[in-house]
């Protein structure tokens, strides 16, 4: 297949899965208690296997960003044994030594990525939306990331989608498991320190969502005021080994990667946090499950939000970013927010995978 073609084609088959799943919702009344009862967890397992071994053997080509530099360091990556070094991403080299004991060639080894990444979020989902966890898997799928870190941003998209699972085992209270799948997360990509701290923070400081929103507007105001100083103070910090050449005044190359304050950028993240206000303070629904997701997305987005004029901003976006689809659905799935729920859940999946549709082929052409 054409390499350009791998996107559309990814696309426009999550668009069909979630016309198909929408349909059902404004069609059927009863039809969220209808998917209690059915095997879709097994369409998805498939689903997810068939998109592993697809985008894992991808050929390297431009258009799949640093999977070039991914295949030429695995290349270049000798089998022995890694130490546990905390300043370094101890876990992501061991999976490429164990891939290199196991005679795998490259495409093995980004297939292998690919279902960690997969099977990590259904996992989580599974466990955040038990009743409906197809609805929550395709919320991710057609998430305006998920593409881009299942073939650029391997190593951070990882990373993160292992965080969701831990977040699942710490909310749960299976702490030893939770904690060691952040460790695992940490040591695949040191900028999981930011949701680990943002998680730990809700579960244990931050309680109350509303304090969460307040943050999160706060470091609205912040940012325009000093938003420079802050983006200088974190990068002295040497709080990501990239951090530096993300914040350089002078890295600009493309429409994703640009500096300035990103209002849309802006726009897009307060989504969540305008659903978790109406959910939370106008409807006064109470869950503890999804009140620590809310404080933690508001939490780690506030601190997109405060360096956001940096180059390549995106890549601390996604520190919340991941956890949008998760913010979005669990709330549809397990709290009652609204009459006809079902056909307001059809609604929002349809407006949700039409606007990455919208920046994918409209907002980001050529």
């Amino acid at each position: 297949m054409n390499p350009e073609l791998y996107q559309p084609v990814f696309m426009y088959s999550v668009l069909i899965l979630c016309v198909i799943m929408a349909y059902r919702y404004l069609s059927s009344p009863d039809y969220s208690l209808q998917e209690r009862q059915g095997p879709h967890i097994v369409w998805m397992i498939a689903i997810c296997l068939i998109l592993s071994f697809w985008l894992g053997n991808r050929p390297v080509h431009i258009c799949f960003g640093d999977s070039g530099p991914y295949r030429w360091g695995y290349e270049a990556l000798e089998a022995s044994f890694v130490e546990i070094d905390w300043t370094k991403e101890w876990l992501f080299q061991w999976i490429g030594v164990i891939c290199k004991k196991l005679s795998f060639e490259w495409p093995d080894y980004f297939t292998v990525i690919a279902l960690g990444y997969f099977f990590s979020a259904l996992f989580a989902v599974k466990k955040f939306m038990p009743q409906n966890p197809m609805l929550g898997m395709l919320f991710i799928l057609s998430s305006l990331s998920f593409y881009s870190y299942c073939v650029n941003g391997m190593r951070n998209g990882l990373a993160c989608h292992i965080m969701l699972l831990a977040f699942a085992y710490l909310l749960e209270g299976k702490l030893p498991v939770g904690v060691a799948l952040c460790l695992a997360a940490f040591g695949i990509h040191r900028t999981a320190i930011l949701p680990i701290a943002g998680v730990f923070a809700a579960m244990y400081f931050v309680r109350d969502a509303k304090y969460g929103i307040m943050f999160w507007l706060a470091s609205i105001v912040i940012s325009l005021i000093a938003g420079g100083a802050i983006t200088n103070f974190f990068a002295s910090l040497g709080f990501d080994d990239r951090m530096s050449s993300y914040t350089a005044a002078d890295n600009d190359m493309s429409v994703f990667s640009s500096s300035g304050f990103r209002w849309d950028f802006l726009l897009y993240s307060s989504m969540p946090i305008v659903l978790g206000w109406y959910v939370v303070i106008e409807r006064k629904l109470v869950d503890n499950w999804y009140n620590a997701l809310l404080v933690t997305y508001c939490l780690t987005n506030a601190f997109w939000v405060m360096v956001n004029e940096a180059s390549y901003s995106n890549r601390f976006a996604y520190l919340s970013w991941f956890m949008y689809p998760i913010v979005i659905a669990y709330p549809l799935v397990n709290m009652p927010i609204w009459e006809e729920q079902d056909k307001m859940t059809g609604r929002i999946l349809m407006a949700y995978v039409g606007f990455t549709i919208f920046m994918n082929v409209v907002y980001w052409a050529d």
